[in-house]
């Protein structure tokens, strides 16, 4: 039975002019594979950037899922 990767939650923020930086939780395995996915929810020239992690207790406790981006 193959062993999965452990998954962290990336703090990823994500900024466009004149408009307010907004910070996402995004559950991946690597923080290139957080930014990847945010990208493909962005529109082009945004800037995004890790800023941040989550603890497992607060993923547990904002029930986070797997390819789930969330506003925090």
């Amino acid at each position: 039975m193959p062993h999965s990767q452990k998954r962290h939650a990336y703090l990823v923020a994500v900024s466009q002019k004149r408009e307010a930086v907004r910070v996402y939780a995004v559950l991946a395995v690597t923080s290139d594979e957080a930014l990847e996915a945010m990208a493909l929810n962005v529109p082009p020239k945004t800037k995004v950037e890790i800023v941040g992690t989550l603890s497992r207790a607060l993923v547990k406790r904002i029930r986070l899922k797997p390819g789930e981006l969330r506003l925090v």
